[in-house]
């Protein structure tokens, strides 16, 4: 028995360590497995992070990261009157970023984002225990950070596209730039960075301009609800759109604001007010727009933002930029240039009057074309179909032209947009590109500057500038007639000439050219400063041909009115072409000392945090930086602009063109201010022109056709032109204290000296004469010398026949006024 049991308990005991090997053993099966797949996962992870860090984004770059940021223009007084956008995105610096907006984003995507190092891994294990537990429950729940999502939507645009390896290798690289981020970056550089960057719905890119678009207000001016709303937007702008789904809108920011009370970004009364607050919205996406008040200034403005930093620069560099215009003066503008033009065409038409025609655009559509007969508006018109979804013109050529964005948008305000198939006839611009045929009716243009700084300040293109984006004040260039003559007459004035020289007014002989005056009369020998109020064509050659066109033509450039001027006689009646802004900047050298200061639409450019990048005046004033001195008196600042011409030249030519307005060829734009100015009038009465200035702003004006014909007989710059300069000029002036031309310091000295040498002549034979003139200078008086006793004063300039009979001449008129028109209503034609 004893025996039975022992071999039982041996049996017990053989079984138990059978067990206990058997378990060991699976032990150790278990165990090697679990090393085995620790150590493939290992090197699996060394494998992956090898290959995620193949091609991996240089997180040095988010250092200088500069997204591209629209550009916002503002007229002179501050308010917005345009935006260049491809993207709906302002740029905001981080510490003009509210703290409850930064909080209502922490609050719905990273609320540990000041205290993690790029990674939250306690986000991600939270995440893993979420998605886990509600497997195929609820919608899987991300572990992001914000730096990561910085990572992600800057440098790892294209990582997470392709197969499920590359959406892994992405998700790693994510991880491994998020760190990398941290050490280079503060916190506050990579907020920044986020909130400007972040997508939210409605072409909105950044906080600033999602605040512009929800809510039409600057991000500094959110409440909470309405922060909250913004940061729930990066999970799915189109989820929440309050538009389509308000309850889920409303829902998403209530939560929000429930995260912001728990993570302690606010009080519970806060969010209880917060979650009150109805969400109203009216979303308005802006890309790029123009105030239609300031269409050319805005369009100006661009192309001056290309030509100086290239092509992409208004829309990516987030210029804020100060234009010069001033609505208020743009608005008179407008209303004086439209005033007159409707009054010169009543019967103009408005808008695209729609195809002439249809036309299959499938096969050979070119010689169908070409075959196809309707009645031509102008020998100059070109026939086209229009093709390609509305994007091209097809020509009878067969070849195709691209479709200007301002026929489209014309086409669309006139209820008849382009559609394929449709035959249109086409008009050429001045630069050689085709559009649509517009009415061919009057056009004009009117430019006004600020003679002390060139700024322009108001500036009208024409009736249809919107529809045609033609800007005939910048862009159209016309002959500008008589009212190129002043700047011949100061160059001359420069050479010796005085106003007192004399010149004859006879009709010019030889040489194969006569040019004859306006009036067919002919007044003799008159005065340099007679012949230029009352316009003398003949006076005017003679001028040019004893200083020379080469002279000539310096001048012209040293004012910006050409670049290069032929050497030819015919140029000095103003038959080289021009534009308005040009010769108005040039009439500014006038009242500005003799000083040309180029035309800016634009005085200071400023980088989204508000740093100067450019200015029109380069000015240096050394003594602007150094203590304050009283005994020194105020710093002294270098003159504006290049000096073209003397001060006494400058003055001499205002007192010139003063007498134009007060009793020459411009009498009929005197409003009761000091005012100068000259007509221009081209051959056949094609185009009208008047250029003139006060003693603060210079206004020049065109009229004329887009292709060049009479605009009726007789029709001169005073009558045409003149009217809209004068209801331009009443109404910018208004309210603005009377000033009056005024030498500057060293013209009176000038013409003082002048004064005392007549007195010592004068001493010798008239003693009561010079008594008097001695009083009269005592008395402040500035207006130039009672006797010109210069050189220049005493030259003829003559070159007719000897043997011609006196009593063929006319005498002129002592106080130089215009002659009568021969035949009413026909007036004087300058040249």
């Amino acid at each position: 028995m004893e025996a039975a049991c022992d071999r039982a308990k041996a049996q017990n005991d053989a079984n138990s360590t059978e067990k206990d090997l058997a378990t060991m053993r699976f032990l150790k099966i278990i165990a090697l497995t679990a090393l085995v797949a620790i150590a493939m996962g290992v090197i699996g992870a060394v494998i992956l992070v090898n290959m995620a860090l193949q091609g991996l984004p240089d997180h040095q770059k988010l250092a200088n990261y500069q997204p591209a940021v629209s550009s916002a223009i503002y007229s002179s007084d501050g308010r917005q009157i345009g935006l260049f956008a491809r993207q709906n995105r302002s740029y905001i610096p981080i510490e003009q970023v509210p703290d409850h907006v930064i909080a209502a984003f922490m609050a719905a995507e990273d609320k540990d984002f000041y205290s993690h190092s790029g990674v939250d891994l306690m986000g991600v294990a939270r995440a893993v225990v979420f998605n886990i537990s509600n497997l195929g429950e609820r919608r899987m729940q991300g572990a992001s950070t914000i730096t990561q999502q910085v990572a992600e939507n800057v440098l790892l645009l294209e990582d997470a596209r392709g197969s499920t390896l590359d959406k892994i290798l992405s998700k790693v690289r994510e991880a491994l730039v998020s760190i990398r981020i941290e050490e280079v970056l503060t916190k506050d550089q990579i907020m920044e960075i986020y909130v400007n960057q972040i997508f939210l719905g409605f072409r909105s890119y950044g906080v600033q301009a999602a605040a512009q678009t929800y809510f039409g207000k600057d991000v500094r001016d959110l409440t909470i609800a309405q922060a909250a709303y913004l940061g729930a937007l990066p999970k799915g702008p189109n989820n929440y759109n309050p538009l389509r789904h308000m309850d889920r809108a409303v829902g998403r920011r209530n939560w929000v604001i429930e995260r912001m009370k728990e993570n302690g970004f606010i009080t519970a009364q806060q969010a209880k007010a917060a979650q009150a607050e109805p969400l109203t919205v009216n979303p308005n996406p802006r890309g790029s727009w123009t105030d239609p008040d300031a269409g050319e200034f805005v369009e100006e403005v661009r192309r001056d933002l290309i030509r100086r930093f290239g092509k992409d620069a208004p829309y990516s560099r987030g210029f804020i930029i100060r234009s010069t215009v001033d609505l208020d003066k743009q608005k008179y503008a407008r209303e004086a240039l439209t005033a007159s033009l409707n009054r010169l065409d009543p019967r103009r038409t408005r808008g695209f009057a729609g195809a002439v025609g249809m036309m299959s655009v499938n096969g050979d559509w070119a010689a169908r074309l070409s075959k196809a007969r309707y009645w031509r508006p102008d020998p100059r018109a070109v026939f086209a179909i229009v093709l390609d979804d509305a994007q091209s013109f097809g020509l009878t050529n067969g070849t195709k032209v691209p479709i200007p964005q301002a026929d489209k948008d014309w086409a669309l305000r006139s209820s008849k947009p382009l559609a394929d198939g449709a035959l249109v006839w086409l008009g050429r611009r001045d630069d050689g590109t085709l559009q649509l045929q517009r009415h061919q009716g009057i056009q004009g243009a009117l430019v006004s500057i600020d003679v002390q700084t060139g700024s322009v300040i108001a500036m009208a293109g024409g009736m249809d500038v919107e529809d045609s984006g033609f800007n005939r004040a910048t862009q159209a260039k016309r002959q500008p007639g008589s009212s190129f003559k002043p700047i011949i007459y100061a160059a001359a004035l420069e050479q010796g000439l005085t106003p007192e020289t004399k010149i004859s007014d006879e009709k010019i002989r030889g040489g194969g050219w006569s040019p004859e005056n306006a009036d067919r009369r002919f007044y003799g020998v008159m005065t340099l400063r007679q012949a230029l109020v009352m316009s003398r064509n003949t006076v005017t050659v003679r001028i040019a041909r004893r200083i020379g066109m080469r002279r000539v033509a310096d001048y012209a450039r040293r004012f910006g009115v050409y670049d290069d001027l032929p050497n030819d006689l015919t140029m000095a009646l103003g038959a080289g072409e021009t534009t308005v802004l040009r010769l108005t900047s040039a009439f500014a050298v006038f009242p500005n000392g003799g000083r040309y200061i180029p035309p800016v639409f634009y005085d200071r450019l400023q980088d989204p945090r508000g740093r100067t990048v450019w200015r029109s005046d380069r000015r240096s004033c050394p003594a602007c930086d150094t203590a304050l001195n009283p005994d020194a008196g105020p710093p002294q600042i270098d003159p504006w602009g290049v000096q073209v011409i003397s001060p006494r030249t400058a003055w001499e030519m205002t007192g010139i063109l003063r007498d134009v307005v007060l009793k020459g060829t411009g009498r009929g734009v005197d409003f009761g201010r000091p005012v100068a100015g000259k007509t221009g009038t081209t051959s056949d009465y094609k185009d009208a022109w008047f250029v003139g200035f006060s003693p603060s702003i210079a206004t020049g004006v065109y009229v004329g056709y887009d292709l060049p014909r009479t605009i009726y007989q007789g029709a001169s710059g005073g009558p045409v032109a003149g009217p809209i300069f004068k209801q331009y000029m009443m109404k910018a002036h208004e309210g603005r204290p009377v000033e009056d031309f005024t030498a500057s310091p060293e013209v009176t000295r000038e013409i003082e000296a002048e004064e005392r040498m007549n007195i010592l002549a004068e001493l010798q034979t008239n003693p009561a004469g010079a008594a008097a003139t001695l009083a009269q200078m005592r008395s402040g008086r500035t207006d130039g010398p009672r006797v010109d006793t210069r050189p220049g004063s005493s030259i003829v300039i003559d070159d007719t026949p000897a043997a011609r009979a006196p009593a063929a001449k006319k005498a002129a008129p002592k106080a130089a006024p215009a002659p009568a028109p021969t035949a009413a209503p026909k007036a004087e034609k300058e040249g």
